[in-house]
């Protein structure tokens, strides 16, 4: 239970098992139960009861829903306000509450707090919030104590009734009625998983059994939200003639199973973007890259052209991402390199380096903040979406997996050998260098896609072409250090220490540079030599 707080955005973890109970069947007395007593619940607070009134909001596609996303408005016991709750991570969902204004006491008339609009605008695809359905509850809630009398565990007993506001294409006021069930939510509080599991089985041993769903509202709209977007069309895989090849190990499905993972990813990293969650602008920048890579290696299992504005709309988004994360990359990697100068000299120019990326670091991030709340991420996010749900296959993509999908990564494969051999033949050629890092990268993702079609031969040449891009990737940023450092010990505002030992640094990054052609050529050995890049040859 998160009580919302008028200071801002509260944050709960919260741990808990849902149950269903039958109407008329009894709760169990919880109180000086051995099984609980053993475990150090030893008695129950006097049960309390509440009226609780939740109205859902989310977009009319239900987005939200769909990324296991609830947003409500709850009137009625201790944590009256807004909640947002994420999807569990580890078994536990994290709540975030805001308290109500004046202006948004009534559901139906307010308005999201903008905190929340927010963190789930590329959830929702920019699309509004609207009310969806209402959750009646009336709830009993019994607190079980430790011998200090604090309480541990939450035992809420609801009965519930649920009304749609929102109507499903094509129904009427009379086909979505109002459900009503019972179920029991154990929540932990300041007890333990022990505790909690301790409680589940008393409540199972009585006849109640795992909920029907991992949430209120989507209990409330289930069968009754549509499997797709309303204004979906049925792909050719659904309508086509038996053609010998079943659906899950036809091409096309295999790619677009690979691409919706990687789209329910850039959901979640989407979240931790906008709270400038450690690791988000790498985790989006690669999976970007991942569904980029599929589409254009794949390209031929769709119609041409048709992934064109896909992949310029994965691409822009990149590249925005691209500038503040080598920042960031650039700082850690400066940073570790300083503990090896002398301490006088190295305080001087971490103060420096600190002034420089306070200077430019939120600029950048500024321009990723400032993106993913623009209409081009948006109608990005949209367009991925419109594409796995009505995909423009091609004939080809009805063809076996195990035959297609080889084939192209054997024709990608020969292209970037081409690319290495430029690379290894002029290791100062930087735009070289750099082709062959970005196809060892866009292989290794389209591998990686592959390989829940054709299992351990894609994944041992997706691990092949990892150490590559890994070397490349020392490589690149090596350089990219060397220059930067060069630009900026040349500053009139770097002082002499400074300048000496950005000098140092650079000689360093230089150095590393070299080095890594050697590493080079041998990654790019063991990939032709891997059993992944033979199998492709053969075919």
């Amino acid at each position: 239970m998160t009580r919302p707080s008028a200071g801002g955005p509260s944050r709960h973890l919260e741990i808990e098992t849902k149950l269903e109970l039958d109407h008329d069947a009894e709760l169990p007395k919880l109180a000086g139960r051995k099984t609980l007593v053993a475990v150090g619940l030893v008695t129950a607070a006097p049960a309390v009861r509440h009226e609780l009134d939740a109205v859902y909001f989310d977009t009319a596609e239900l987005d939200l829903l769909r990324s296991k996303l609830t947003l409500r408005h709850r009137t009625g016991g201790d944590d009256a306000g807004w909640h947002l709750k994420l999807p569990a991570v580890a078994g536990a969902r994290t709540e975030v509450a805001v308290a109500f204004t004046d202006a948004d006491r009534d559901p139906m008339s307010a308005s999201v707090p903008a905190e929340l609009a927010d963190l789930v605008l590329g959830a929702a695809r920019g699309r509004a919030l609207v009310p969806v359905a209402r959750v009646r509850n009336q709830r009993l809630v019994t607190r079980l104590l430790d011998p200090a009398g604090s309480p541990m565990v939450e035992v809420a007993d609801d009965h519930v009734t649920s009304s749609r506001l929102l109507q499903a294409p094509g129904a009427t006021s009379d086909s979505s009625p109002d459900k009503s069930w019972r179920e029991v939510e154990v929540e932990v509080l300041a007890g333990t998983v022990d505790h909690l599991t301790a409680v589940v089985s008393v409540l199972r041993s009585a006849g109640a059994r795992p909920a029907s769903s991992a949430s209120k509202l989507g209990r409330a709209l289930q069968d009754e939200v549509p499997a797709t977007p309303k204004n979906a069309k049925p792909t050719k895989a659904a309508v086509r003639k038996a053609s010998g090849v079943r659906r899950e190990k036809a091409a096309g499905a295999a790619v677009l199973t690979a691409v919706s993972g990687w789209r329910d990813a850039l959901i979640s990293i989407d979240r931790a973007l906008r709270e400038g969650a450690p690791g988000g602008l790498h985790d989006a920048r690669a999976t970007a890259r991942r569904i980029r890579s599929a589409l254009t290696v794949f390209a031929p299992l769709f119609e041409p052209d048709s992934t064109r504005g896909l992949r310029n709309g994965l691409r822009d988004f990149g590249a925005v991402l691209s500038h503040a994360s080598n920042l960031e990359v650039l700082r850690s990697r400066l940073a570790a390199q300083l503990v090896d100068e002398p301490e006088v000299f190295a305080r001087v120019a971490a103060t420096r380096l600190a002034a420089e990326f306070e200077r430019t670091l939120p600029i950048a991030m500024e321009e990723v903040s400032e993106h993913i709340r623009g209409d081009h991420y948006l109608s990005m996010l949209r367009d991925l979406d419109a594409f796995l749900t009505a995909p423009p296959l091609a004939r080809r993509a009805e063809k076996a997996a195990a035959a297609e999908l080889p084939a192209l990564l054997g024709l990608t494969f020969h292209a970037l050998g081409e690319i290495v051999d430029r690379a290894l033949a002029d290791p100062d050629d930087e735009r070289a260098v750099h082709d062959a890092r970005k196809g060892a990268k866009a292989l290794r993702y389209a591998a990686e896609a592959a390989s829940g079609a054709l299992g351990e031969r894609a994944a041992v040449l997706a691990g092949a072409l990892e150490e590559v891009q890994e070397v490349l990737g020392e490589h690149q940023d090596a350089v990219t250090s060397a220059v930067w450092l060069a630009e900026l010990a040349g500053r009139p505002d770097t002082d002499g220490i400074s300048g000496f030992v950005f000098g140092r640094l650079h000689a360093f990054e230089q150095a590393v540079a070299h080095g890594t052609v050697d590493d080079f050529t041998d990654a790019w050995d063991r990939v032709a030599d891997s059993e992944g890049a033979a199998g492709l040859l053969s075919g």
